[in-house]
């Protein structure tokens, strides 16, 4: 939206804009430091109007459906949401995130944000001076931890099979924050680039050279540090194999092995189907209805799939129709309700 209409210039005033979004129709959402401003073009049904939102919150949450996202914002007195559509959902969450950790305190306002991460529970936030992390169903809440650029002493990024680790380390402690391999790359070069430019140094390799600690005596405590960090990245290469929860997709890893129901012995099922085997083998005439019976398992598992593959499309349409609908009645009920 190149220009602002009337109404809503009017009720921002001389606040900074962060960003204006278009969410279609001739409705925008207008973001500035301290609130949220949707605003509504004038319908069949409905008068034009700006719907403004504080973002002095206590959390901030998003429910994602295939066509519209619900943002939703919690205080202690009340709680307040409206709908976008899910594809400008990001850009809408990324803009009122810098107001709301400014408004909250979280970040002071010199400070610059550099990137907003959302993966499922996990959200990641990259300004110019430290690193915020938060793990949670709510994109955002007070329980969050940071890692100062200006304590920090070593950076590196350790790919797994599923996650890619960004390991933050200080003089007193080390934390990973896991990501899922298919954005590794962009955290990876934003999380580089901020803390490069903080530090003044033009590669990952300079910074780990400035905070380098000079070898002692024969070299043995570095060489003990080392295996230590071995022993931490071939440990948690293993836990990431092994099937641990991970945040950033909401799934666990599939275990490779299997193991029978409770109820059922594993040398017994051996031993029944050995026996049945036997039976079988023993006795020609049932061996002979059997194979009569036999079909080839290959065509009917193609066959099956053909059918889910069949009624997934029709899922699918029947899916695209109900919201289709349901986004109908929604701007209507929104209009009448709106309406004089």
């Amino acid at each position: 939206m190149s220009e602002l209409p009337d109404l809503l210039s009017e009720t921002i005033g001389d606040a900074a804009i962060i960003d204006t979004v278009d969410v279609g129709g001739g409705d925008a959402i207008t973001v500035t430091p301290e609130r949220t401003h949707l605003y509504r073009s004038e319908g069949l049904l409905r008068d034009e109007s700006v719907e403004t939102f504080e973002h002095a919150v206590e959390r901030l949450s998003v429910r994602t459906k295939r066509r519209k996202s619900s943002i939703e914002l919690v205080t202690m007195e009340s709680q307040t949401s409206f709908t976008v559509p899910s594809d400008v959902a990001d850009s809408v969450v990324e803009a009122m995130m810098e107001g709301i950790l400014l408004t909250t305190g979280a970040v002071t306002p010199e400070e610059e944000l550099s990137a907003l991460f959302r993966f499922s529970e996990l959200t990641v936030v990259v300004t110019d001076r430290r690193l915020f992390e938060h793990v949670g169903s709510a994109v955002w809440d007070g329980e969050f931890e940071t890692v100062e650029y200006a304590e920090l002493t070593g950076l590196d990024f350790e790919r797994g099979s599923v996650a890619t680790q960004v390991v933050l380390e200080t003089e007193d402690r080390r934390r990973r924050v896991k990501v899922p391999n298919e954005h590794a790359g962009t955290v990876r070069q934003r999380i580089e680039a901020a803390v490069l430019a903080f530090h003044d140094v033009a590669s990952i390799e300079a910074f780990r050279a400035k905070h380098a600690e000079p070898e002692q005596g024969d070299g043995r405590a570095n060489r003990s540090a080392a295996a230590i960090g071995d022993a931490e990245r071939t440990e948690a290469n293993g836990a990431d194999a092994e099937g641990d929860r991970d945040p950033t997709d909401g799934r666990s890893a599939v275990s490779t092995s299997r193991s029978l129901p409770a109820d059922q012995d594993p040398s017994g099922a051996v031993y029944r189907r050995d026996a049945e085997t036997d039976a079988a083998r023993e006795d020609p005439k049932t061996q002979s209805t059997a194979d009569d019976r036999g079909t080839n398992p290959t065509d009917e598992i193609d066959a099956l799939s053909e059918r889910v593959e069949a009624l997934s499309e029709q899922v699918e349409r029947q899916t695209e129709l109900i919201e289709t609908q349901q986004d109908l009645l929604e701007r209507l009920v929104d209009e009448l309700r709106r309406g004089r």
